[in-house]
């Protein structure tokens, strides 16, 4: 384990973020057991690859943990153990490259194992738990290794629970034989969609608010009139209007303030109050 003081905006998407003076580098299970006098009395948060999230430009007081578990292996009764670190487009990759269907959907995603797990991750009409058959994670109130079955966690759209204060270490998928051509295809057009209704090489985090069954969150932002919207550097993406894109340079404050703008004008609109599949961390007072 290594703590470090590293600025926030180099570890998450957006690329909003102060300095966080207790940035923690877990690259072992012995590293766990040193925790215990460390997070003491701190907010606690768990990072992947930072792509769900928007820190405050301030300071961050709290502890920031990155789990840095790689492993990934399908066993011969067609399992896969695959660690909380794992970049989804990997895994997806993985699951092509040894012919297994199902996992296609995850391609472009810009998440972990972990996040997945703990947002529901999902595209195409899949979502991650519908692979999963348990998971390892490690307690920081108890300091115990825990393994959790699927249905411990409670699935629901982009949520879980029973997973607070939890570091996933890793899971077990279960797996099957898919058709190479079917997958080939698959990802071919996955991919396509994606350049054609997502904003590319831009800063954001993905979709800034949940769709549910009545509703997709970005048709009621285009029909309040909102795309292109814009509050100093964060805007509307014109392409997916629930996606919020961010010049270089623009603060945090900025998208905080837009998302509630959006909101605000959303439910005056068509009486529907969106909720906001990105996270918000830190002080967003003026």
């Amino acid at each position: 384990m290594n703590i470090n003081s590293v600025n926030l905006s180099e570890v998450t998407t957006y690329r909003f973020g102060g300095i966080c003076k207790n940035f923690i580098n877990i690259e072992t299970e012995d590293d766990l057991l040193d925790l215990k006098d460390v997070i003491k009395e701190k907010q606690n948060v768990i990072l992947g690859k930072g792509s769900n999230v928007a820190f405050s430009d301030k300071e961050f007081y709290g502890n920031v943990l990155t789990p840095k578990f790689e492993e990934l292996m399908l066993t011969d009764n067609f399992e896969i153990h695959v660690g909380s670190s794992v970049f989804l487009p990997k895994l997806s990759r993985f699951f092509k490259d040894n012919s297994l269907s199902d996992g296609e959907f995850m391609i472009g995603i810009p998440g972990t194992v972990g996040g997945a797990i703990k947002m529901n991750a999902g595209a195409y009409g899949w979502e991650f738990s519908e692979l999963l058959k348990d998971l390892r994670c490690f307690n920081l109130e108890t300091f115990e290794i825990e393994i959790l079955k699927k249905e411990e966690l409670e699935f629901s759209y982009r949520k879980s629970k029973n997973l607070n204060n939890k570091i996933i270490l890793s899971a077990t998928l279960i797996v099957e034989e898919g058709d190479k051509k079917i997958i080939d295809q698959n990802l071919s057009d996955f991919n396509n969609k994606r350049k054609k209704s997502q904003p590319a090489a831009i800063y954001n985090a993905g979709s800034v608010f949940k769709n549910t069954k009545d509703y997709y969150a970005g048709e009621l932002i285009d029909n309040a009139g909102l795309k292109g919207y814009e509050i100093d550097g964060v805007s509307v993406s014109k392409k997916h209007a629930n996606f919020f894109v961010a010049q270089k340079g623009a603060k945090a404050l900025s998208l905080f303030e837009l998302v509630q703008y959006v909101k605000d004008k959303v439910s005056t609109k068509f009486g529907i109050v969106l909720e906001e599949e990105i996270i918000f961390i830190g002080d967003f007072t003026k």
